[in-house]
């Protein structure tokens, strides 16, 4: 059985196709390159909320970017784009 493609995963393939260094994209790229035919969602262009490293709101992007295994560590909505970082896994949590 295929999986169910989501709407931001292009988002997550395009990161894992980045070789794991960090990326910064502005909202035209993503408008051309990520989702040509409807273009950014407008919450993502006036609201930071859209942009948090929240996987529990689907209807944002975040499990776009956390499936890819980055994180959102910057947003400038007036100069519209973003900065991805890969995530890094803390040495505490292998300890417990």
């Amino acid at each position: 059985m295929a999986r169910r493609k989501k709407k931001y995963d292009v988002i997550t393939k395009y990161l894992k196709n980045n070789g794991g260094s960090q990326v910064t994209l502005t909202f035209t790229q993503f408008d051309e390159l990520l989702f040509p035919a409807n273009g950014l969602p407008k919450t993502a262009r006036i609201t930071l909320d859209w942009w948090t490293n929240d996987y529990k709101h689907p209807e944002k992007g975040a499990y776009a970017w956390i499936n890819a295994k980055y994180e959102v560590v910057y947003v400038n909505l007036e100069k519209e784009y973003a900065v991805f970082r890969p995530l890094v896994k803390s040495t505490w949590l292998e300890r417990n």
